[in-house]
């Protein structure tokens, strides 16, 4: 599985986490891993892979939250669409967490932005995550 594919299942994961409640969402992951994936012909280990990264990637949502509201200005988080917003977290886990090189993880961003969201998402999601490039220190990255 690509870097790409994983990160249209984060996607997918973190989008589908917006309309469930929390006592739901556990079973709603269960059947998107046993059913969609297994369906879309996704093996086992690259299932599980993905699984773990969404976990990682929940687990950060508070702190990666947190850095996207100090860079958007004169926006609030819940007023960015559903799709901006999550495309918004997982290139903010990527370069923070994930150790993705903050120019791929902007420009991955963008690429997913001009794939599934509106007209001016891309140049929003590079805008936003540009911000917090420029204005935090992010140490624990590599180049990819």
């Amino acid at each position: 599985m690509t870097r790409r594919e994983i990160r249209e299942h984060l996607l997918r994961l973190l989008f589908l986490k917006e309309f469930h409640e929390a006592d739901e969402i556990n079973e709603q992951n269960q059947l998107y891993f046993d059913v969609l994936l297994p369906n879309e012909g996704t093996e086992v280990e690259d299932a599980a892979m993905v699984m773990e990264r969404y976990n990682k990637l929940k687990g950060c949502l508070p702190e990666i939250d947190s850095k996207l509201i100090k860079e958007m200005q004169k926006w609030n988080l819940k007023r960015v669409g559903i799709v901006e917003r999550n495309i918004l977290r997982l290139g903010t886990y990527e370069m923070f967490y994930d150790e993705v090189a903050p120019a791929v993880a902007i420009n991955e961003a963008v690429e997913l932005a001009k794939i599934y969201g509106g007209d001016q998402a891309p140049g929003f999601i590079n805008g936003v995550l540009g911000r917090i490039v420029k204005n935090t220190s992010i140490t624990n990255n590599t180049e990819q």
